[in-house]
């Protein structure tokens, strides 16, 4: 191993990586700006780094050359870094690793492929870098995969963090809970979620925020460094969205918006948040009943918990399920939660004439399934998903949150639709109509059920004292009847 890393000791301690991206990778000194200076340091200084940035600030080209860095000088060491999709994965970060190994003033020890840099020393120990996109379809695989790469020297890194599943996080956080490092850094498109948690007070994280405002182009007025914004962009930013727009917190600032770009329910969940209808702790009325809204599905299911007090819909607790555990293990779920349960609502399409109207495991029906186990389900309405979001929409006034509930929140927050990454540019995102499936709309099905139950007036108890919408429109159409009648 002493033959491969033949003058990289240099490059180890405080001031080392800045030192290997000048006499290992060749930058020029003048390119290398204070914020990049601050992410070096963090990773030497920090075992958790948390970057938000602007758009064009070189955060790319930094985090490549910080991998390879800490790949070469940290023997023996495994690099993985992770991203939402292959074209991030592959064609950004990948695409500036390969280029910084591959022009280095040396040759520098490793085998190049697309997403991988292999190291084969002489004592076989272990020792690479690898990259990979996370998919909603088999994130549980990767979760698991997370397990088999311990290293004595070990970071991980989560490019455009915003974006990366859950599962992904746990299972990264979990492996890097005794050892190794991690860089996890993106745009800050999303207002929930786990890369927002890493910025709150007293996170464990180190915290770094690159605001187009701090790069040498904005500051000197003029192209000091190529390819970096400067004050032209964030004039443009402003003249097609307004200052202090979310476009403008996003992509110059480097803040977190208001709500996430192209989601169906952000300016909702924005308006809940400053009226202080999330997170809220001690909701739950423990004399009131508890109604359960489902997504029923072959291998993920979803649980709203809800009461309803002085017309009010209080969400008290999330459950969700990847793995395909059945209605046997929901309902020991249910039965370990200390509520008082009124009715249970399932989609339209677990009833009789529903896609998933059986068990894909036993090829039983699930309501007989259901009903066996306790659970008696109310079936909603049939509607379309289009129709269904605007059931969530009309009720989002109405809806306040429990701090039980922030998985839940946050997947609802990351309910979008799919970005055409041809056509969007870094100031104008362009979004279709098709939703995206990054493993949130499982929960938003879910939530829809309690929609659309709200809507058509199924859910009516008498310790509720709650009609439901559709039914106050009856009655205000009774009362306009009667009044002309009069």
């Amino acid at each position: 191993m002493s033959d491969l890393l033949s003058g990289f000791e240099f490059a180890q301690g405080p001031g080392g990586c800045r030192a290997f991206f000048e006499d290992i990778l060749g930058m020029p000194p003048e390119f290398i700006w204070p914020k990049m200076d601050e992410m070096m340091d963090s990773i030497t200084n920090h075992r958790k780094t948390a970057v938000k940035a602007g758009h064009s600030v070189s955060k790319s080209y930094t985090v490549a050359r910080i991998a390879l860095w800490f790949l070469l000088c940290h023997p023996p060491a495994t690099v993985v870094t992770t991203a939402p999709t292959n074209t991030q994965v592959e064609d950004i970060l990948w695409r500036e690793i390969r280029e910084a190994h591959a022009g280095a003033l040396c040759k520098l020890p490793g085998k190049v492929t697309r997403t991988k840099v292999d190291i084969q020393d002489e004592e076989g120990i272990k020792w690479f870098a690898t990259g990979f996109a996370t998919k909603p379809d088999t994130v549980t695989q990767q979760a698991t995969a997370f397990q088999g790469f311990h290293n004595q020297n070990f970071l991980v890194i989560f490019d455009e963090a915003a974006g990366i599943l859950p599962q992904i996080w746990r299972a990264a956080m979990s492996l890097c809970a005794d050892e190794g490092r991690m860089l996890v850094i993106g745009n800050p498109t999303a207002n929930f979620g786990d890369f927002v948690d890493c910025f709150q007070e007293d996170s464990g994280w180190n915290q770094i925020t690159i605001s187009v405002r701090d790069t040498p182009n904005y500051i000197q007025d003029k192209r000091v460094i190529p390819g970096l914004s400067g004050r032209q962009y964030e004039r443009d930013i402003i003249r097609k969205f307004g200052d202090g727009s979310n476009e403008h917190k996003i992509r110059v600032l480097g803040e977190f918006p208001e709500y996430t770009e192209g989601t169906y329910y952000g300016i909702q969940l924005a308006k809940a948040k400053a009226e202080k209808r999330s997170s809220v702790i001690g909701l739950r009325d423990e004399t009131a009943k508890t109604y359960t809204f489902w997504d029923i599905g072959h291998a993920h299911t979803a649980i709203w918990f809800a009461q309803f007090i002085r017309r009010e819909i209080h969400i008290i607790d999330y459950y969700e399920d990847n793995q395909g555990l059945g209605l046997p293990a929901y309902a020991k779920v249910l039965d370990t939660k200390p509520y008082i349960y009124g009715d249970h609502y399932g989609p339209w399409d677990i009833g009789p004439s529903g896609s998933n109207s059986k068990s894909f495991q036993t090829g039983k029906v699930v309501l007989d399934v259901a009903a066996e186990l306790g659970i008696h389900f109310t079936i909603t309405e049939k509607s379309s998903v289009d129709d269904g979001i605007e059931a969530v929409r009309g009720m989002f006034n109405k809806v306040v949150f429990a701090n039980e509930c922030r998985e839940g929140l946050a997947k609802l927050g990351q309910y979008k639709r799919k970005k055409n990454e041809s056509l969007s540019t870094d100031d104008k995102p362009i979004f279709y109509k098709e939703l995206l499936k990054n493993g949130s709309e499982h929960c938003a099905d879910a939530f829809r059920t309690l929609a659309m139950a709200y809507r058509y007036s199924q859910i009516d108890d008498e310790r509720i004292g709650y009609p439901g919408v559709q039914r106050e429109i009856e009655q205000v159409e009774e009362d306009v009847y009667e009044a002309l009648m009069l």
